[in-house]
């Protein structure tokens, strides 16, 4: 007999900032929300019934998302500036104000003890400021967490409100790379690590695999910064970069990022050495 009993261990908390223009959402790569305790998320929605010729002539469930709570051991910096929009000083102060404009996000998770592994994501969501709360020390030492009150809400522009892909369905090694959205493109790379010796120099191929056909590599970068187009060929979706750009760089270890128009970006973790 397969399937789930019981779900626990939430784990794998990842948001992804949200952007809108002109009413179609855009996501921000994931980013990982460590020290997940708890989510709680109730269904929202009332039933529409409407009575003639004496009985119930017409029913219909709404579905306005989902309602809860997400309850992490500490709220992330990060999280404050990206979503409840914080900033920080000149001297590294993390500065709440009262005009800062809140952002929306999608929440992603999984259950540890989900038989299916199944990867969850909520595509609209918006968080409260969770409360600020201590206690003094006493004979015993109780861990604070703090917890915010969230808000799921279909999607502005596809009207999609979650999905759930199980562990053997495309889109789910890449699930924390991009946001996965409805028939998403997936992208993969034929080797995640490469290495580059300055004594023998040679060009980097990037060989990667898209979905889709027609797809297009947008931007490629090193450590989040572009790579200049003049160092770059670009064939459908396989990027080479030019040895003279890699020469010039420390000996080390970088992450070099292929995003696409379509789907998730992959990365190829790159060694340079002398």
């Amino acid at each position: 007999m397969s399937g789930n009993k019981v779900k626990y261990g939430l784990r794998n908390v990842h948001y992804s900032k949200i952007t809108e223009n002109n009413g179609v959402v855009s996501f921000a790569t994931p980013i990982p929300v460590p020290g997940a305790v708890n989510l709680v998320q109730n269904a929202s929605g009332d039933p529409v019934v409407f009575h003639a010729d004496d009985m119930s002539y017409f029913e219909e469930n709404t579905n306005n998302g989902y309602e809860g709570t997400l309850e992490m051991a500490l709220i992330p910096d990060q999280f404050r500036v990206d979503i409840f929009g914080e900033e920080f000083d000149s001297n590294g102060a993390l500065i709440e104000n009262a005009d800062a404009k809140m952002s929306k996000f999608a929440l992603m998770f999984e259950f540890d003890g989900d038989a299916k592994k199944t990867r969850h994501v909520m595509y609209y969501v918006t968080a409260s400021r969770p409360n600020v709360e201590g206690s003094t020390k006493t004979t015993t030492k109780e861990p604070k967490t703090e917890t915010m009150n969230i808000t799921s809400r279909p999607a502005p522009d596809t009207r999609d409100v979650k999905a759930k892909l199980h562990q053997d369905q495309t889109g789910y090694d890449t699930f924390y790379t991009a946001v996965y959205v409805k028939n998403a493109v997936s992208n993969t790379v034929a080797s995640s690590a490469e290495s580059f010796s300055k004594a023998a120099p040679a060009d980097l191929t990037i060989d990667s695999t898209s979905t889709d056909a027609t797809n297009e590599v947008i931007n490629v970068k090193l450590d989040g910064a572009n790579i200049g187009g003049a160092y770059l060929t670009v064939a459908g979706a396989d990027v080479t970069i030019d040895q003279s750009y890699i020469a010039g760089l420390e000996n080390g270890t970088y992450t070099v990022t292929v995003e696409f128009m379509k789907g998730n970006a992959v990365t190829v973790e790159l060694t340079v050495g002398a």
